[in-house]
């Protein structure tokens, strides 16, 4: 079997690359230094990489994630949210395992915690990855996963929120955690794992990947430093709507675990119990 990565190179692709190699030969796909370079909002290039590549499973996780940067440029953010997607779905034979890697961005601002079917996004990156899950599932065998992640980067010049706070703490650096955002991330060996399972299970629809319960980022951010045992003295509370620039995002990201639950017969983890994985 053979399985594509797309975003490779990111934050999370690493982890796919790793997990997927458990179904067979991984192959990657991004711009420039994977196995596969491709610009995926070219279709013409994508059509030809699928061909040469003949996959069983795709694995997309490639993005414009700036939420700031999508708002400067919402252009680019269809481009490479949507359309790539739809480039995709458009060379994928129908055989072929589409795992879509989404985000908790595509949820209202009102409370928590967010089932599937409330979808309301409140800026252009969650309107472009929700344009992008509806391209998706037009796929006959797509697994729509929504999530927000942290864990240990292995790509230079990435980092993820547990990094953030853990250079910062051990640096002794000044640095604010919101008590007015609320999330339920995975760990990303978690979530990796968790999207090649749903392929090999042929398992489709749309999910949220998330941990049960979540908790706020300070919250978060404490129990980061308790688990690596750094202190928190330079770390303040603060409100995100402080924050001059910042572009519209939902405050309560925490997602119903309940359908995914369902359709795996197992519990997913507390955010509790991710942290521990650091």
């Amino acid at each position: 079997m053979r399985v594509l990565v797309t975003g490779a190179s990111g934050l999370l692709g690493p982890y796919l690359m790793e997990a997927a190699s458990a179904l067979g030969e991984a192959l990657g796909v991004a711009r420039s230094g994977t196995d596969i370079a491709c610009d995926l909002t070219d279709a013409d290039a994508v059509l030809r990489a699928v061909r040469s590549a003949e996959p069983s499973v795709v694995i997309h996780a490639a993005a414009f994630t700036d939420v700031d940067g999508c708002e400067r440029d919402p252009a680019r953010a269809e481009a490479a949210n949507h359309q790539a997607v739809a480039n995709l779905v458009a060379a994928l034979p129908a055989g072929c395992h589409l795992v879509h890697v989404s985000t908790d961005q595509v949820y209202p601002d009102t409370a928590g915690p967010h089932a599937e079917g409330n979808e309301r996004p409140v800026n252009a990156y969650g309107r472009s990855k929700l344009a992008g899950e509806l391209a998706a599932r037009r796929h006959p065998r797509a697994t729509v996963l929504r999530t927000n992640l942290f864990g240990p980067a292995r790509t230079k010049g990435r980092q993820s929120l547990s990094d953030f706070v853990a250079s910062s703490l051990s640096q002794g650096k000044q640095i604010t955690l919101f008590t007015d955002v609320y999330f339920s991330p995975l760990h990303m060996r978690t979530l990796a794992a968790l999207s090649v399972e749903v392929a090999s299970r042929g398992l489709v629809g749309t999910y949220n990947a998330g941990s049960r319960q979540g908790m706020s980022k300070r919250d978060f951010g404490h129990q980061v430093a308790r688990h690596l045992g750094l202190a928190a003295t330079t770390a303040s509370d603060g409100a995100s709507t402080n924050v001059p620039g910042r572009a519209p995002r939902p405050r309560d990201l925490r997602m119903d675990v309940t359908k995914i639950e369902g359709a795996l017969g197992r519990r997913m983890p507390t955010c509790e119990e991710e942290i521990r994985r650091l």
